[in-house]
């Protein structure tokens, strides 16, 4: 059971779409019962449920308040654009880590195009979000490699066997690069070599996914996250 719903506001009513009818019908929540909801942009609300209907479902809003975005720290994840069931475990999990953003990323060897997905995408965000209780989801965006530079943080880290040991100390404004199942190609390497830092994990060799989780983890730990 999703420990938060998502709704839209207007005015006094909290409008719930056909994804969040389905878990209310899922989970047996039935009209005249209380539930507690967001917008997902920082809005709590307590809402009793009026309608639940085929497609849609609404609710009274009897309490509300706006969560404060936590301005202390930006964790940011460059996702690479591979196969959709890791994808979409990473983007998961690192909604759950407190990621701020996410970067789906195209490379060389991870060249899916998602754009179409957007939808599933914010799905899977939105579900990861209410099971943790996130007030404020990620944004999310396309990107190309080339623009990582552009949107990357005052500090930026990539994997990389050769990288430095992983530093005690984590600026309150990181990124992590995540490189796809094939690796970097020669140029991309060269690129983030120049740019960002390359840090070593250990002496195994991981899945990307689950790289990411371990280093993400730690972040997300030393940045206050969860």
């Amino acid at each position: 059971m999703p420990n938060i719903f998502f709704g839209i506001p207007k005015k006094d009513i909290l409008i719930f779409d056909e994804h969040e009818t389905i878990h209310f019908k899922t989970v047996r929540i039935k009209e005249g019962d209380i539930v507690k909801s967001t917008d997902g942009k920082g809005g709590e609300f307590l809402v009793k449920i009026e309608k639940i209907k085929k497609k849609k479902s609404f609710g009274t809003i009897l309490e509300s308040k706006y969560i404060e975005k936590d301005e202390k720290s930006n964790l940011v994840l460059f996702a690479p654009s591979g196969k959709w069931e890791r994808l979409r475990w990473l983007i998961e999990k690192s909604v759950e880590l407190g990621v701020d953003k996410i970067y789906i990323t195209k490379t060389k060897y991870s060249n899916r195009d998602y754009r179409d997905k957007e939808e599933k995408i914010s799905l899977v965000i939105r579900n990861s979000a209410k099971q943790c209780i996130r007030y404020h989801f990620p944004e999310f965006k396309f990107i190309s490699f080339k623009e990582i530079e552009k949107y990357a943080s005052i500090n930026t880290y990539f994997l990389d066997f050769e990288g430095e040991n992983i530093p005690e100390i984590i600026h309150p404004n990181t990124s992590f690069i995540v490189g796809p199942e094939g690796g970097f190609s020669e140029d991309e390497k060269k690129f983030l070599n120049v740019n960002f830092t390359p840090v070593v994990l250990g002496k195994k060799t991981l899945r990307f996914e689950t790289a990411a989780f371990v280093f993400l983890s730690y972040l997300s730990i030393k940045l206050e996250k969860i």
